[in-house]
């Protein structure tokens, strides 16, 4: 219950000239990566991300901060999609003096309306309640979508035009490259308001919930009061990354309510780490990437993307940002040396482990495909997948599992003698 008082408390001379140094180096790396990555292809890619880190950030308002498990957030994204295009097509039609780059505040309202509307049902019990309340509603708001085209366009969605408003200091987002400059401003933005509000005494608050909701209801505090406002706050911000994602892509349809996005938004924040707020932005990025680039290379990429979902929650619980901050902890203890070989063999295992179960899964996945396709398997194919190949692929990854099991244990325990434990560092 201590998180409860925390902002009572006097930070330390040196954080906040190391929270300004971190917020600095965000806006530069946000503002520089285009000169760095200048194609189109990488604009589009790295558009995706910003907006996908926005509604991982938003989920994890509730996720990680208020212990809710929401499986219709992107209910929220879909209908401030819905806002922000259908803004945008009433700015083009009627010819309004209006800059595309404020249809996001329409998004943030209308998420925020609906957040206020079904939160009000939802937030009244936590846990698996809560769950499977958002669950029923998340498919009820998909059927109605499509049970009302004339409203949502149905499969084919409403399609948008976001050249037709007015200049926002001379761009009217014609380019990739000004898109990427929106999402970029409004990703930093939200990302620091919604620290902000980790920071107030809702967020507190909500932190206190999440590990006690009978004491803080104890302490004259109402749980479900502070869980409806911070899915309100959520929801809101939900908004904002759908209007970005419809603003980028210039169509919306029905698909964005679908319980897959929701899905995708959860792998995506707990890849990333809910313990940390740079986390699910951490995942969003990864997840973007892995799903964008591994789509062109190959057909087995959600067998790929499930099973790191999976081995992180199984090995890395605090997701991506633990890895990395247990890394700096080690790195700032000065164990870098006594860990290193471990380190080593632990990279090195899997690698090999790796390595040896992509060979495997895109064999079957081929023999898979040839097989019903009603391929003949020419004698070039056997050679290649034959039992050599098989043989030699198992035994690579089961000695990359051993060495890594092996590689594992040891580093754990020497972690644990430099006291090198993981912890919350919201």
């Amino acid at each position: 219950m201590d998180d409860v008082f925390a902002s009572s408390r006097v930070a330390a001379p040196g954080s906040w000239r190391r929270r300004a140094g971190v917020w600095l180096a965000f806006a530069a790396i946000l503002g520089l990566a285009p000169w760095g990555f200048p194609s189109d292809t990488a604009l589009t890619l790295m558009t995706q991300m910003g907006t996908a880190a926005i509604l991982a950030l938003s989920f994890n308002l509730l996720l990680g901060s208020t212990g809710l498990l929401s499986f219709c957030h992107a209910t929220y994204a879909g209908i401030g999609a819905y806002a922000g295009v259908w803004c945008m097509n009433r700015i083009g039609a009627q010819g309004l003096p209006v800059s595309m780059a404020l249809v996001p505040f329409a998004g943030a309202f209308a998420g925020g309306v609906a957040g206020a509307t079904l939160g009000y049902v939802t937030t009244r019990r936590a846990g698996m309640t809560f769950a499977m309340i958002t669950l029923g509603v998340a498919e009820l708001v998909w059927v109605m979508a499509a049970m009302l085209p004339e409203w949502f366009g149905g499969e084919r969605g409403i399609p948008t035009d976001r050249t037709l408003g007015a200049a926002w200091f001379g761009a009217t987002f014609a380019t990739q490259r000004e898109v990427y400059g929106l999402v970029a401003v409004w990703l930093f933005f939200c990302t620091a308001l919604m620290y902000g509000v980790t920071r107030t005494p809702l967020g507190f608050l909500s932190r206190a919930v999440r590990d006690n909701a009978v004491r803080v209801a104890f302490l004259g505090q109402s749980p479900a009061a502070v869980r409806y406002r911070m899915q309100i706050i959520a929801a809101a911000f939900a908004g904002v990354a759908g209007a970005l994602g419809a603003l980028n892509f210039e169509l919306v349809s029905a698909d964005t309510f679908s319980l897959e996005r929701s899905g995708v938004v959860l792998v995506f924040t707990v890849l990333g780490g809910t313990a940390y707020f740079a986390g699910p932005m951490l995942g969003a990025i990864v997840g973007v990437f892995a799903t964008v680039v591994l789509a062109t290379l190959t057909r087995a990429w959600q067998l790929y993307l499930g099973l790191g979902f999976l081995a992180v929650v199984v090995f890395a619980p605090g997701g991506i940002a633990g890895l990395i901050a247990a890394h700096v902890r080690a790195w700032r203890a000065g164990m870098v040396r006594v860990l290193w070989k471990s380190y080593s063999a632990v990279c090195i295992g899997l690698t090999m482990f790796v390595g040896g179960l992509i060979v495997i899964v895109e064999m079957i996945y081929g023999a898979r495909l040839a097989s019903d396709a009603g391929l003949a398997v020419t004698q070039d194919q056997s050679a290649h997948s034959g039992i050599g190949a098989w043989g030699a692929a198992v035994a690579l990854a089961i000695a990359g599992l051993a060495i890594l099991m092996l590689a594992g244990r040891r580093l754990r325990r020497e972690a644990a003698n430099a006291g090198l434990t993981a912890g919350d560092r919201r």
